[in-house]
């Protein structure tokens, strides 16, 4: 709501942020049951689009994978943010595997009438080797796969992010760093997407740990008026 109130016309939800309102770590350390009962409050809320991180599909299965993207589309969302981390082995998916994953993802939504449904690809590939020809080749392929964005999060230096920009057709989406700040530098390089991942939440995170502290050594809560 605070977002809409800023005068955001859509927004995008961040699994860190979500796992931390949990009392939990990012990573799916929640049923995809839980999450989608999460889900549902906050699309409630507003009244602009919304996407939708879910991680790695809460699942390895394709077939699992394609049904909770399905229940989320039914939400009413506008995308989805699906990585190609495995959750249980730390490392990536096989890229062969992740293109059958979001191959069959289109397909799916297709019939069931979210054609529409924005697919933003994440490869952590970058995150996990810093090499910037295979992360082009995951993305080319993710694209190939039906993918309509691709989202590479690590991704700072000017030179690669222009480099993958025109390799691609679709849009790519760079995750805010202390040093990918400023997002018209950016999308004057070609990036069409920027993210603030967890940057809103630590941001909030911080202030109320320091604001709590300062209350706690003075006994004096002015600094939060």
């Amino acid at each position: 709501r605070l977002l809409a109130q800023a005068g955001f016309c859509a927004i995008a939800t961040t699994s860190w942020g979500m796992a931390q309102a949990r009392g939990q770590e990012d990573g799916e350390q929640c049923s995809f049951e839980e999450f989608l009962n999460q889900l549902k409050p906050i699309i409630n809320a507003v009244n602009i689009a919304i996407s939708i991180d879910i991680e790695s599909g809460y699942s390895n299965d394709v077939n699992t994978i394609c049904q909770h993207v399905l229940a989320v589309a039914e939400l009413g969302v506008v995308g989805i943010n699906i990585e190609d981390s495995d959750k249980v082995t730390g490392r990536l998916r096989p890229q062969e595997q992740q293109v059958a994953i979001l191959t069959a993802i289109k397909n799916t939504l297709n019939r069931h009438g979210f054609s529409q449904l924005f697919i933003n690809a994440r490869t952590d590939c970058f995150l996990q080797t810093a090499q910037i020809d295979p992360t082009i080749t995951r993305a080319l392929a993710y694209q190939a796969a039906g993918a309509d964005g691709i989202f590479i999060p690590g991704l700072t230096d000017l030179a690669a992010i222009q480099q993958i920009t025109t390799s691609l057709n679709v849009p790519l989406n760079i995750m805010a760093d202390d040093s990918v700040s400023n997002s018209r530098m950016l999308f004057a390089q070609g990036v069409q997407r920027f993210s603030l991942g967890n940057t809103l939440f630590d941001a909030t995170k911080s202030f109320i740990l320091t604001a709590g502290c300062t209350f706690k050594c003075t006994k004096n809560c002015d600094h939060l008026f």
